[in-house]
């Protein structure tokens, strides 16, 4: 209720505080009087593949700003913000505990920065100059092309004293996301994934084997990858058929998934009720422990 009201406030709205479950909310002293609460949304609320959180953090009992995230294996986005009265503080040292948060607690390892917070098609951002912020924290961008800018500009700023980035400039850089890998993690295996390209295959199979049907489709393929699992899903609850109605589709684009071992299926299984339970950080858990899972995906979501 306090996140929604000082959100209103501003002319707010976020997905997690209109929908956001009272049953968990996790609170966490981040030090120097600040307090981060996190929480899930309901299962009737959630997407599809990735986990959705959202949360705020206060000072001193005084809220100064909120964030929500998308995860998906060891990968989350981001979406970070500080209200204006308390900008050009702690920002970054906020930022840099959230992160540290967001590790503990959902296990990812991967932090990356949608282009909007960036300032794509977001004049505050630009305005902010935002980019440069997530660049000195340690954020990269994940296109060569940004990344070649990026470092032209750092070496216009560092050789020319006085020298702005123009927001035109900032805007391109804006194009892309950026992303931070933390050490001992491998670089550049999320850089040409893109979530949608997952709900896009899965479209384009429905139009050519069910005719755009999709209710037609989610009966087959409930049949079908309950088969290949060897799984009763229609014992299960309703928040785990429903789930198991979502992720099933993007089985579907897995070419060998039924000579996949006893145990990988069992674990697909158990990740897809997961993420019908009371809170989604055990179904990441469990993604990022389903090696063959991850690369498949990884796979598809990478395809031009």
């Amino acid at each position: 209720a306090l996140a929604r009201d000082t959100s209103a406030a501003r002319y707010r709205e976020l997905w997690g505080f209109t929908y956001g479950d009272p049953h968990y909310v996790l609170e966490a002293e981040a030090g120097r009087g600040v307090q981060f609460f996190l929480w899930g949304v309901p299962a009737a609320w959630r997407l599809p593949l990735r986990a959705y959180h959202a949360g705020f953090y206060a000072k001193n009992g005084v809220p100064v700003g909120y964030f929500e995230t998308l995860s998906f294996f060891e990968r989350v986005e981001v979406g970070f913000n500080v209200y204006y009265t308390f900008r050009e503080g702690e920002s970054a040292w906020l930022y840099g505990r959230l992160l540290r948060l967001l590790n503990q607690v959902l296990g990812v390892t991967r932090f990356s920065m949608d282009p909007y917070q960036l300032g794509h098609h977001n004049e505050e951002a630009i305005k902010a100059g935002a980019f440069w912020f997530y660049r000195k924290l340690g954020l990269r961008p994940m296109r060569p092309e940004l990344a070649r800018l990026a470092d032209a500009e750092a070496e216009k700023i560092r050789t020319r004293p006085g020298y702005r980035t123009p927001p035109r400039i900032l805007e391109r850089l804006a194009e892309g996301a950026m992303i931070y890998e933390a050490p001992g993690t491998s670089a550049g295996d999320w850089d040409r994934f893109e979530v949608r390209k997952l709900g896009m295959a899965v479209a384009r199979r429905v139009a050519a084997r069910w005719a755009g049907d999709l209710a037609r489709a989610r009966q087959a393929v409930a049949q079908e990858i309950a088969a290949v699992l060897g799984v009763r899903s229609e014992r299960w609850n309703r928040a785990e058929q429903q789930a198991f109605s979502h992720l099933a589709l993007a089985l579907t684009l897995i070419p060998g998934l039924a000579r996949w071992s006893h145990a990988e299926k069992r674990a697909v299984a158990a990740i897809i009720r997961a993420k019908a339970a009371p809170e989604e950080s055990r179904y990441l858990r469990l993604l990022q422990a389903h090696d063959r899972l991850r690369a498949a995906w990884l796979k598809v979501g990478r395809k031009r």
